[in-house]
């Protein structure tokens, strides 16, 4: 099935770096489950506000880290959607994950999953460009 990406969603995908909008905008068009961008760019403060509401843990975030290409950041988080409503159901986000390393091979970028976090709590909706690649 394809989806494609709302007005807000490709707003939101503005902060994002070249080789992660290139993923995303892919896994629209093969995810089996319809997704919005969340978020992109995010300030010191807002990072911080987030480790304080325990949504983050780090202040070393994907979130923060510009690729060296210049052209933005590395993360990215996606909420799928189902029924019309944001899912937070695992299967939901596994589903969104298999677009997104797909869309990420058939590109050549190597990513990472929230989801496969040991240690931390799962993070579904983040994805982030491997740095260093």
């Amino acid at each position: 099935m394809s989806y494609g990406p709302g007005t807000a969603s490709l707003r939101n995908l503005e902060g994002g770096c070249d080789d992660i909008r290139k993923v995303v905008l892919r896994a629209y068009e093969i995810s089996e489950v319809d997704f919005s961008v969340i978020e992109t760019r995010r300030s010191e403060e807002t990072q911080r506000q987030n480790i304080a509401n325990k949504v983050s843990w780090t202040m070393d975030s994907d979130h923060l880290y510009e690729d060296p290409d210049g052209t933005g950041v590395l993360a990215v988080d996606l909420y799928p959607w189902v029924d019309g409503a944001t899912s937070h159901d695992p299967d939901d986000y596994s589903l969104l994950a298999k677009a997104m390393f797909r869309a990420a091979g058939e590109s050549g970028v190597q990513i990472k999953w929230g989801g496969f976090w040991l240690g931390k709590r799962f993070d579904g909706p983040h994805f982030a460009k491997r740095r260093g690649t």
